[in-house]
């Protein structure tokens, strides 16, 4: 993690010194805000600086009629400070709630406060609204829009922020951006939350980082807050990063809801603890809604979750629910409710999953490797452990859905089942065979981690023995070299492709094994099986494409056929043919749409008859409804929504971006790339310009630039277009 430095006014020690030197001990004292000036008698500053005479503890209340020209008609208050406030250096309770009409949030989950006193930036740019370098609390009050910190914690000592919003306005739903939003430079002990509903803050939208913890900040606990949403929980508000933390001291991350953010949702420091965070979901961590690019990133032993009930984080919606620096050396994870995450659960570095290694000798743990499952009322497991010789584990075992989003999706570890111990021999093998007193569903994807006890280095999550094969496909009538990529393979392991046996086969060492592929039938999709002696074996399933008939390789549209069929989002149209050249009708739409966003385990709703030209008994029926109910479509007009239609290129490019980012996206501007798509004024050209730089499409000429809009969108066209959208693999 990279640390930032504090702004040139947080290095002026001195000055903060000789503020110190000049406070002279006092009674407490409570000053009373009864204005929304800048300055004079009854404003905020004077109160601050009234504080800041004597040692106190004082209290700052605030008591602003609501004729005040500050205050608005719900009897919101704000004050738009024109500089930087000062520090503030005794001991101080700065108390918004005390301003008429103000609560404090009783809500479980997400937040009910009102809050009537709004600090606003809107007259200073780049600069925080005040500092704390004494024991200062601040609670019930909303900062609006500072571009550097609201608040710069910067030598004080058990800092409390509570109930307050950040980066949101009073109504708890608009963003106003800050930069970051709070920073903890120098402090011990601040705490920013608490247990109590009413302690929790709403960080909202940031152009940076919500919650920063720079290296100076020790003993600092971020608890029970929503970070990047708006007062529910439940609607992500756009931000870079959630909580940063780049210090080595060992603070702490608790019950905290992330959602929102493009770089890490929670990023920790050295010996740092993160439990019971539900990141890139709602407060129940049951909906997923948007996590970041990583969920949670550790470094330096840090600790994320636990085995004991309420220490796991729940981490999904997410590219990587778990990435860990270093190898994963030293850092332990337990006990998480890790799924729904594009990319791997827990991931070790570098990118994508780690193979086991002979041994164990590299810094990356091992994980088990699967052999049999037996679900019903209880769950049998039994493994192999391949590591360092004479050493404990735990091993902690989870399970998934039977269905997996993706065919080839690595597994995670949506359900935490238990956990038990594991010795290795003086060979570094350790048998596992276990019965744990709980429930798995039939056909179960079961993973698995293993924790050195004396190290407490956590393992990725165990996955199938294949990881991949290259190429992907082949022609169907001949068999050509192939080459499998993965984990624990062993000498006498078989290959087979959709039940065919792969030839050939030599295994050069533990991770890959080549031979030759098997004659298949024309546009089928096929399973690839390693099995080892030993009784381990693995399924990549949909690995192997057997070319169509009319999309040989070197095709124009050939990767992306073949890409699409294999993540099981269409099939052919019969006879070994795809039917490249053919319409895409926008009944079949509505069902590759879904399926791309929601992965293949969605299922819709049952149909209610929102459309008269769609009967319940069409099977593209309950796609179609859904595809309108999320907003992606509103039919073709006149109430219907003409499903035997052609998708024409036009349609196409709405589809996509609403589907990909909300139903209520608005592209930007057009700026005229294409001789046939007026600009302004050519229905959808924003999103027929955004799809072509996002290099979804590049039109259907190139000199001069054409898009042809009102063109079908055909079959080989479809597969291009789904699978650059989403990111297929």
């Amino acid at each position: 993690m990279i640390a930032r430095s504090a702004p040139a006014r947080l290095r002026r020690a001195a000055g903060i010194g000789a503020l110190f030197v000049a406070a002279a001990a006092a009674s407490a004292a409570t000053f009373t805000v009864t204005n929304t000036s800048d300055t004079g008698p009854g404003s905020l500053r004077q109160a601050i600086a009234d504080a800041n005479g004597s040692a106190g503890p004082h209290t700052i209340n605030f008591n602003i009629p609501g004729a005040d020209p500050g205050c608005d008609a719900s009897g919101v208050c704000t004050i738009a400070p024109t500089s930087y406030m000062g520090f503030i250096n005794p001991t101080v309770l700065i108390d918004g709630y005390s301003q008429p009409g103000s609560s404090v949030n009783t809500l479980p989950a997400g937040t009910n406060a009102a809050l009537k006193i709004v600090l606003s930036a809107v007259n200073v740019f780049n600069q925080s609204c005040f500092g704390i370098t004494g024991t200062t609390t601040v609670r019930g009050i909303v900062f609006s829009g500072f571009w550097n910190n609201a608040i710069d914690s910067v030598s004080g000592t058990g800092t409390h922020v509570t109930g307050c919003f950040f980066g949101i306005e009073a109504d708890g739903v608009t963003p106003n951006k800050c930069n970051t939003c709070l920073t903890s430079f120098v402090d011990d002990s601040m705490v920013v939350g608490g247990p109590d509903p009413a302690d929790r803050n709403l960080f909202g939208s940031a152009n940076n980082t919500l919650i920063y913890g720079d290296q100076g900040s020790t003993n600092l606990l971020v608890q029970n807050n929503l970070v990047g949403s708006d007062r529910t929980g439940t609607i992500p508000l756009p931000n870079t990063t959630g909580i940063l933390d780049s210090s080595a001291s060992g603070n702490l991350f608790l019950d905290n809801v992330v959602n929102g953010n493009t770089g890490y949702a929670i990023g920790i420091g050295g010996n740092a603890i993160a439990r019971g965070n539900k990141v890139g979901t709602d407060p129940s961590g049951t909906i997923v809604l948007k996590g970041g690019s990583i969920g949670i990133y550790g470094v330096n032993f840090a600790v994320i979750g636990g085995p004991a009930p309420g220490d796991g984080n729940v981490v999904a919606g997410n590219t990587v629910g778990i990435r860990l620096a270093q190898g994963g050396d030293g850092n332990l994870v337990r006990g998480n409710s890790v799924f729904g995450n594009r990319a791997l659960g827990i991931d070790n570095g570098p990118d994508g999953a780690t193979p086991n290694d002979p041994g164990d000798a590299d810094t990356t743990q091992n994980f088990p490797v699967l052999k049999s499952v037996t679900t019903g009322a209880t769950t049998h497991i039994v493994a192999v452990l391949h590591s360092k010789p004479s050493k404990t584990f735990d091993i902690d075992f989870f399970s998934n859905a039977s269905c997996s989003n993706f065919p080839r999706d690595f597994d995670e570890g949506h359900f935490y089942l238990g956990t038990a111990t594991a010795t290795t021999d003086g060979a570094g093998t350790a048998a596992i065979d276990v019965t744990l007193p709980v429930a798995s569903e039939s056909g179960a994807r079961i993973t698995m981690t293993a924790t050195d006890q004396v190290g407490g280095s956590t393992s990725e999550f165990s996955q199938r023995l294949p990881f991949s094969v290259l190429p992907t496909s082949g022609p169907a009538g001949v068999g050509i070299p192939i080459l499998v990529k993965g984990t624990d393979f062993a000498a006498g392991a078989t290959v087979t492709i959709g039940g065919q046996p792969v030839t050939g086969i030599s295994v050069s060492d533990s991770n890959t094994i080549t031979g030759t592929s098997p004659v298949l039938t024309p546009g089928t999709v096929n399973d690839l099986v390693v099995s080892n002696t030993d009784g381990t074996a693995g399924t990549l399933v949909k690995g192997w494409v057997s070319d169509f008939l009319d999309v040989p390789g070197g095709q124009q549209f050939y990767n992306f056929v073949t890409t699409l069929v294999s993540n099981a989002l269409t099939v052919g149209v019969g006879g070994g043919n795809y039917g490249v050249g053919q319409g895409t009708k926008r009944q079949q739409m509505a069902v590759f749409l879904l399926k791309a966003e929601h992965g293949l385990c969605y299922t819709p709703p049952p149909c209610t008859g929102t459309f008269p030209d769609v009967p319940c008994s069409l099977s593209f029926a309950p796609w179609i409804e859904q595809l309108a109910a999320e907003g992606i479509t509103t039919g073709c007009g006149g109430g219907n929504f003409c499903p035997d239609a052609f998708v024409t290129r036009r349609q196409m490019a709405v589809f996509l971006l609403k589907t990909k980012y909300g139903s209520s996206y608005l592209p930007p501007d057009c700026t005229g790339l294409f001789d046939d798509v007026l600009c302004p004024g050519a229905p959808a050209v924003n999103f027929i310009e955004e799809l072509y730089n996002e290099q979804v499409t590049g039109g259907c000429q190139a000199s001069p630039l054409l898009y042809c809009p009102d063109g079908t969108s055909t079959r080989g066209q479809m597969a291009v277009f789904i699978t650059k959208t989403f990111s297929l693999q």
